[in-house]
């Protein structure tokens, strides 16, 4: 369901680092995650620095917008992961920040511009494209129907030229996009069924909405849906669509997370203004802000999986890895180079026969299964040891049920390594 554009960037960005000798596929993925930080880092900026800039901010207001892009706490975490919703925001946001532009504008030039830029975060995110129809519905809005007619056109032949590759690599025009529409149609109930208003729900958590409650005079209020309806129609288009689909990802608002920003401006800079009166409500926003900002920036998730692949990386002598309670179920074996082993699934009966002179040998064992199992690895040699972050240790602490990958690993062996 993922179509050859959205892929290919990150490949060369691989294959560029293959070429350079970094052979490794674990600093491959560094590097993929580097480039796509820097790219998304100056890509966002522009995007703040152009909304500063249609709506004549001095200074301060500059410098406090800049402030929330750089410590709004999931933006460290997600702009810089090579995830299609990641890459694709930025994209989004100068299309909606030219958006703004052509409204108070009505140039066709940013018109344009804007379907090309909503027309690449659509190649790189395809559900991305149905937020393109603020592009149709403003110069509808404003009776512009010679720029309605070049901004339908230019936006046809963008979709055009994105089915392109499909036809020749698959056999069929847009054939990613159709087997994606099929597929969540058929299959996203087998992924959850949320209810519909998870996304605005979400969204208002996300964006601190409950902090930004209360009674605002007429200067912040005033034109405030009249100036910001391209975001909003942005955010509603986004809404409608990925509600429509019993499948709701948390992931999936990070493409619209600039824009969120944008709409909160206004109100958390008057807030700031006037610092004295709203001292407690700017306090706690601060530091909830502040302790999630340091938990994702800081603390890796699955760091247990991701080092436990590493060390196999550079250990093929290993050949079985027996493994308690299905734990861990998964690793990420993309970054070993060779996989030579495999896993498999034993008990404390059958563990017993398993002949640990071998080197070839390892037993996994799990927070969870540490005690159980202390008879045995007692008798065997502690080879390597993985922990989780902080918060994934409270998780499995609070609901080990539901947090089973979430733990420590152990690997031993009868060898020494």
């Amino acid at each position: 369901v993922k179509s050859p554009l959205q892929l290919l960037p990150m490949h060369l960005i691989a294959q560029t680092a293959l070429s350079m000798g970094i052979v490794s596929p674990y600093w491959q993925y560094r590097s993929v995650i580097f480039f796509l930080g820097i790219i998304a880092f100056f890509l966002l900026f522009l995007s703040f620095l152009k909304f500063s800039k249609i709506n004549n901010f001095n200074q301060s207001e500059i410098n406090f917008l800049l402030l929330m892009f750089i410590f709004y706490f999931a933006g460290p975490f997600v702009f810089t992961r090579p995830m299609f919703e990641s890459v694709a925001a930025p994209w989004l946001a100068l299309a909606a920040v030219t958006a703004l532009i052509y409204d108070e504008t009505e140039k066709l030039r940013d018109l344009l511009w804007g379907v090309v830029l909503a027309s690449v975060a659509f190649v790189l995110r395809q559900q991305l494209g149905f937020c393109a129809l603020v592009f149709i519905l403003l110069p509808v809005f404003k009776k512009k129907w010679k720029h309605l007619l070049y901004a339908s056109g230019v936006g046809l032949l963008f979709f055009i030229i994105a089915g392109i590759p499909d036809y020749f690599i698959r056999g069929k025009f847009h054939y990613s996009l159709l087997n994606l529409t099929l597929y969540n149609y058929e299959h996203g109930s087998d992924y959850g069924n949320r209810s519909l208003f998870f996304y605005p729900i979400f969204i208002i958590g996300a964006a601190f909405i409950p902090f930004l409650i209360k009674k605002y005079p007429e200067l912040v209020t005033k034109n405030y849906l009249k100036k910001y309806r391209s975001l909003l129609i942005m955010l509603g288009l986004f809404i409608f669509l990925h509600s429509l689909f019993p499948q709701k990802w948390e992931r999936f608002v990070i493409s619209i997370i600039p824009i969120l920003i944008f709409l909160t401006f206004p109100f958390l800079y008057y807030l700031q203004q006037n610092f004295k009166t709203n001292k407690l409500r700017l306090i706690s926003l601060y530091a909830l802000n502040g302790c999630l900002f340091l938990v994702a920036s800081f603390f890796p998730a699955q760091k247990n999986l991701i080092e436990m692949s590493l060390y196999l990386d550079q250990h093929s002598e290993v050949k079985k890895i027996f493994r308690v309670a299905n734990t861990p179920e998964w690793i990420t074996e993309v970054f070993i180079l060779n996989k030579h082993f495999e896993f498999i699934e034993t008990n404390q009966e059958q563990i017993n026969s398993v002949d640990w002179a071998d080197c070839g040998n390892m037993l996994v064992i799990g927070q969870a299964q540490a005690a159980s199992f202390k008879p045995i690895t007692e008798q065997l040699k502690l080879n390597a040891q993985f922990n989780v972050n902080l918060i994934e240790q409270l998780a499995f602490e609070f609901n080990p049920k539901n947090n089973l990958r979430r733990v420590q690993l152990s690997l031993y062996s009868g060898c020494d390594r």
